[in-house]
């Protein structure tokens, strides 16, 4: 705040039978230094300051005298820094309106090479029914699989292994899109890798054992969670009780695992002298055993008795 003025002011009397004090206020000079240290002093002309204190004095409310530099002489007193900091503040984090130049993501393609629909599966996703989605992903596993599958209910991980690439990205893009990154095979092969390849140790991440016996499987459906508060990985489900292959054979796909390294001429060749090195080793202990059962047969020397 801007310190006390030092104000110049002589009180006339007017030469009236009432002798009624009529005061006016002569300001000669006003000086008032900037809050800053080293800023500039301004000053203000003597009629400036007559025409404020005589609207002052009429309305009987002190006005406020604004200086170049945000300087007042009177009036009510600035907001200080604190508030200023939090007002702005307020103004960049609110939210209430949409940020300009953020655009949403658009939803996943249904993209399929061999003529398969997946609206229906991208609309129980988008709608949050994921026990009903888990169902119809059965069922598309079962579609890709052809129709021995079909008819059998499930899928052997042989024919797991022949899945067209664009149909598993696309099925694993709509799990992972409206789980916002928390479900989907790619999300299941993260979590497998992150474990050493050791199945008990995902189950467990995953939540897809019991609570008290960590061994045992969940039962189906009633001990699973169809919900997007279940554990990362948790869905797409996959049959697990008889083995480990079928799995295996959908987190290792091409669609979901790294391209493999191409072999230089250099590796090649020591694997061809390699498989060439088997095959003589081979042969050789064959034509030895052969020799052996040879001499089998063969009496002993009358010397040796």
């Amino acid at each position: 705040a801007c310190p006390p003025l030092p104000l110049r002011h002589t009180v006339r009397r007017a030469p009236h039978r009432t002798h009624r004090a009529m005061a006016s206020l002569t300001m000669t000079r006003v000086l008032c230094r900037a809050p800053v240290v080293g800023g500039r002093v301004t000053r203000v002309s003597p009629a400036a300051a007559r025409g404020t204190a005589s609207s002052s004095t009429k309305t009987g409310q002190p006005s406020s005298v604004s200086l170049p530099g945000s300087v007042r002489l009177f009036g009510p007193r600035p907001e200080s820094r604190s508030v200023r900091q939090r007002t702005a503040l307020n103004a960049i984090t609110d939210t209430t309106e949409p940020v300009a130049g953020v655009e949403e993501k658009p939803e996943p393609e249904l993209k399929s090479d061999v003529g398969v629909d997946y609206a229906p599966f991208r609309d129980l996703l988008k709608a949050g029914e994921w026990r009903l989605a888990d169902d119809e992903h059965r069922r598309l596993m079962c579609v890709l699989a052809g129709e021995d599958a079909e008819d059998r209910g499930w899928v052997y991980f042989t024919e797991a292994r022949a899945f067209p690439v664009t149909d598993l990205k696309t099925i694993d893009t709509l799990w992972t899109f409206y789980s916002n990154g928390k479900f989907g095979f790619s999300v299941q092969r993260k979590i497998w890798v992150g474990q050493r390849r050791q199945w008990l140790k995902m189950f467990r991440q995953i939540n897809w054992t019991n609570d008290q016996e960590n061994e045992c499987y969940r039962k189906f459906p009633e001990e699973y969670i169809w919900s997007i508060d279940a554990a990362k990985g948790h869905m797409p489900l996959t049959n697990a009780l008889r083995g480990t292959q079928l799995l295996e054979a959908l987190l290792e796909h091409p669609a979901f695992a790294p391209p493999k390294k191409v072999k230089s001429q250099t590796e090649l060749a020591t694997e061809s002298a390699q498989e060439t090195f088997t095959e003589v080793t081979k042969k050789a202990e064959d034509v030895m055993g052969n020799v052996m059962k040879g001499l089998k047969g063969l009496k002993k020397p009358s010397w040796m008795k």
